[in-house]
């Protein structure tokens, strides 16, 4: 039995090295491991936000749809389909909430190497490479360049190290008929991140071919082969429908959808990066003194090295004895680098958005693949040509910074600028020249011991220096920036409402400077204070509030498509804001009439209520459509007295109007995925509620269902009769009903196949 598990024991302890040596130092020097531009200011914020609407559904039932916290109130559900929503890492840290984000989130990290590993160690198995050699790919995949870059982004890494097990159901169709397991795992990854399941689908018809060429003796059986399994592939989709569902209706608005149709990049910097990529792990460099920077963050993710030895064994698929795989798997190759090559090609990949690289993480593994099946066919290398590629590849290394200097025409600051970029360059190839010479030997333990002992290094320096030792990188810096304005949650909330007997009954917004009592930490802040607040962070907020951004392009802080901060004071009082927290008076937003009602909470702050306060709910009598808004060059100030409506809306919702005076919502009451008021009007009239438009808010007045408009700027609008109404409002996730019903059809279907597949194979035991 412990030579039956050698191999994964020694894979399990491979992966305890190489994370120790990469951790070990934060957890002696008891600094958080918080590696990734966006751990911290973002992701934080969201298991936060996750965390609390998980811990209302489990004391009150309350499905987790709608979070008041994130930026004017947010779908989370649909909008966090791209971070946590599916990701089944997260789920598993709602065991862990004893631990704070940073230790939690190390402990799945580190779970997610040890899971990468296996997943490619069991996939290489299932085509039949043996378990030395498995181990040697389940350590390249577990530690390539992209599980380290992205280590940080948590939502790619859990996506990353369950992709080989999709790969495996593949062959295990092609090579016994077998489904289920891809079925699954179809069905697994597309729930845990839509995104890269989008680019992995793209890619699987190329894989899908090469290896049905490889595996089966002709293309007889090719049209039903494929037909079948692409009904398995659309049974794991449909199982995901309550995933998939709300989130097509609610991202088809998102404005990074497009089509890029370029067929070159215009800085060649990124040719040469992609190859240089292949030898040398990005990670280490792309965040300091680089050559190969062009300025376009798109640019970093170009990941595809997985170790030396396989850098090394790729140089070697030209002198491939066996012609027949040489020949397609060059073939397979080429296709999938026509496509990386032209911006076209990687829009494509990236869901016909802007270009994009992080889809590099499927040639990682192709490369690994490749690389394996040649190790354990060591009798199809051609041995003579070893040291010449290794001496090759070592020249391509210690000369492509040189030659990208040149290019740049930044040759004459090469050694200044550029030296310790060369010596990293230099090392990794003089490490590929000492593998050649062990190849040539067939030094297989001694080429995998290196290996361990190369992403030991490596992975263990990277993080060494990433280790951010100054206050703001400490775990109670975050505990103080997370704990300015209370010590427990809704603290502050308990205290406002206590100023003015009003509060209970109305829903408003605070403005906080992000500067001072946000420290300049997260445009997410408002989510560790439960506040109904006034800037983001995040690639997926409502995309009604686009329409918004259009008319005040100065909501974009830093003028970022992601971070959004409203500190526009006509803006603020249309959004409800009624009080302002301040260190210093000058740090208030002026064109606010302001007045100060507390100048020492919590010491040294001060409370400013806003007097023009306007509620939640108002009613307008007037209106323009967003085209004369843009033609008369009017002021943002507008949307205070104007509904600004599309075109083909303007006559139905003019109807409505009357010339009586605005009246607001009043005994409002929120909560979870509802909000109740009444209103109380003396003529048929419009009222604007300013919560983002979207349609899985149902509205009820007086019982029934009324319909609702996207007006000033992505916020909702409905019609109201004379008298007094009563106002219901309940979100459920557009879609999502509809998904579930797909989700159910597909589990379904997946049974009935399960059990065709059981029966299948009792029936050929008893042959």
């Amino acid at each position: 039995m412990l030579k039956r598990y050698k191999y994964p024991f020694l894979l399990a302890g491979s992966v305890a090295l190489i994370c120790g040596c990469m951790f070990l130092p934060n957890l002696l020097a008891h600094i958080p491991v918080t590696y990734g531009t966006d751990l911290k200011p973002e992701q934080l914020f969201f298991n936060m936000e996750f965390t609390n609407l998980m811990n209302q559904f489990f004391k009150t039932g309350t499905l987790p749809f709608y979070s008041w916290s994130m930026f004017l109130g947010t779908n989370f559900f649909s909008s966090q389909t791209f971070y946590i929503m599916g990701d089944p890492f997260t789920w598993a840290s709602l065991l862990f909430q004893g631990l704070n984000f940073f230790d939690r989130t190390l402990l799945l990290e580190i779970l997610k190497f040890f899971v990468s590993a296996f997943s490619m160690f069991a996939l290489l198995r299932t085509m039949k490479i043996s378990s030395k050699i498995s181990l040697f790919g389940g350590l390249c995949y577990a530690f390539s360049g992209w599980a380290i870059f992205f280590s940080g982004q948590l939502m790619f890494h859990s996506f990353y190290c369950l992709v080989p097990l999709y790969f495996c159901g593949i062959e295990k169709y092609l090579a016994s008929g077998k489904k289920i397991q891809f079925l699954l795992m179809t069905a697994i990854l597309l729930i845990s991140h839509w995104y890269f399941f989008y680019t992995l689908s793209f890619l699987t018809p190329f894989y899908y071919i090469y290896r049905y060429s490889l595996i089966k003796q002709n293309f007889k059986y090719f049209v039903s082969d494929t037909l079948k399994l692409i009904g398995v592939y659309f049974v794991g989709v449909m199982i995901a429908g309550v995933i998939l569902v709300p989130t097509i209706c609610y991202m088809s608005g998102n404005n990074r959808i497009g089509f890029n149709t370029d067929l070159i990049f215009q800085d060649p910097q990124v040719y040469l990066h992609f190859l240089a990529s292949m030898f040398v792990p990005n990670y280490q460099y792309i965040y300091g003194v680089n050559v190969f920077e062009t300025d376009w963050h798109v640019t970093r993710e170009i990941c595809i090295w997985a170790g030396s030895l396989t850098a090394l064994l790729m140089c070697q698929m030209m002198w491939i004895k066996d012609r027949v795989f040489k020949k397609r798997t060059l073939l397979f190759y080429g296709a999938i680098l026509i496509l990386a090559i032209m911006p076209m090609g990687d829009a494509a990949l990236h869901g016909f958005s802007d270009p994009s690289f992080r889809w590099t993480f499927l040639l990682t593994l192709f490369n690994i693949l490749t690389a394996s099946w040649m190790l354990e066919n060591y009798e199809q290398i051609d041995s003579t040509k070893i040291i010449g590629m290794a001496i090759i590849a070592a020249v391509i290394c210690i000369g492509i910074i040189p030659l990208a200097g040149f290019v740049e025409g930044k040759s004459q600051m090469l050694f200044r600028n550029y030296l310790p970029q060369i010596l990293l360059f230099s090392s990794f190839g003089f490490l590929i020249f000492i593998e050649g010479l062990l190849l040539k030997r067939r030094a297989i333990n001694l080429l995998i011991i290196i290996t361990v002992l190369e992403f030991s290094l490596s992975g263990g320096l990277h993080y060494l220096n990433k280790m951010d030792r100054s206050e703001r990188g400490s775990y109670s810096f975050v505990q103080q920036v997370t704990h300015v304005l209370q010590d427990k949650d809704q603290d502050l909330n308990n205290y406002l409402n206590y100023l003015d007997s009003d509060n209970y009954s109305q829903y408003y917004r605070i403005f906080v400077p992000y500067d001072s009592l946000y420290w300049s930490y997260s445009h997410n802040m408002s989510v560790a204070y439960q506040l109904n607040g006034l800037m983001i962070y995040d690639s997926t907020y409502s995309p009604s509030i686009n329409k918004l951004a259009e008319l005040n392009p100065d909501i974009k802080a830093y003028n970022s498509g992601m971070m959004l901060n409203i500190e526009d004071p006509s803006l603020m009082t249309f959004l409800n804001v009624k009080y302002a927290l301040v260190l210093e008076e000058d740090e208030l937003p002026q064109g606010v009439q302001w007045n100060l009602i507390q100048n020492d909470y919590r010491g040294n702050i001060r409370i400013y209520e806003n007097l023009d306060y306007r509620a939640l709910g108002t009613t307008y009598s007037s209106i323009l459509t967003y085209d004369e808004f843009i033609e008369n060059g009017e002021s943002i100030q507008i949307l205070n007295d104007h509904i600004l409506c599309d075109p083909k809306d303007y006559h139905e919702i003019k109807d409505f109007l009357s010339d009586s005076d605005s009246v607001n919502l009043e005994e409002i009451s929120y909560g979870g995925n509802q909000l109740t008021g009444k209103i109380k009007t003396s003529s048929d009239t419009f009222m604007i509620i300013t919560l983002p438009y979207d349609d899985g808010w149902k509205i009820l007045v007086n019982g029934k269902e009324v319909k609702k408009y996207n007006v000033n700027g992505g916020f909702i609008g409905i019609a109201l009769n004379k008298g007094e109404s009563h106002l219901e409002m309940y979100f459920v996730p557009e879609g999502f009903k509809l998904g579930m019903t797909i989700s159910a059809f597909g589990c379904i279907l997946a049974v009935v196949l399960f059990g065709l597949e059981r029966k299948k194979k009792h029936e050929y035991k008893e042959k």
